[in-house]
């Protein structure tokens, strides 16, 4: 009478050929879904760079407009610099996670 052996499978290890596969595919469609987050990453730091040029340009003229004045203390002014310090803030935090997509 034959007799059955029962072969253990480690954990994460292949038990056939078709998983192993399987296991391929997961990875390299990890890998796309990385690269097409690191585009949108790309594409959305190239964004807020953008807005930060425009709050610059604003901060700029709003900067000639209060010298030009009598009132020192520009609440609006400073309002518009924390902004931009806070888009600068999100660019290099946008930067690092496309770094870490890819």
């Amino acid at each position: 009478m034959p007799t059955c052996h029962a072969v253990p499978v480690a954990i994460g290890v292949a038990a056939s050929p078709g998983q192993g596969q399987h296991l391929a595919l997961r990875a390299m469609a990890n890998d796309r879904h990385d690269a097409s987050a690191a585009a949108e990453l790309s594409a959305l730091v190239d964004a807020v760079e953008a807005c930060r040029s425009r709050l610059t340009a604003l901060a700029e003229r709003r900067n000639a407009a209060v010298r030009n004045s009598d009132d020192e203390s520009d609440s609006l002014l400073v309002s518009i610099y924390e902004a931009e310090r806070g888009l600068s803030t999100a660019i290099r935090l946008l930067q690092r996670a496309a770094r870490t997509a890819r």
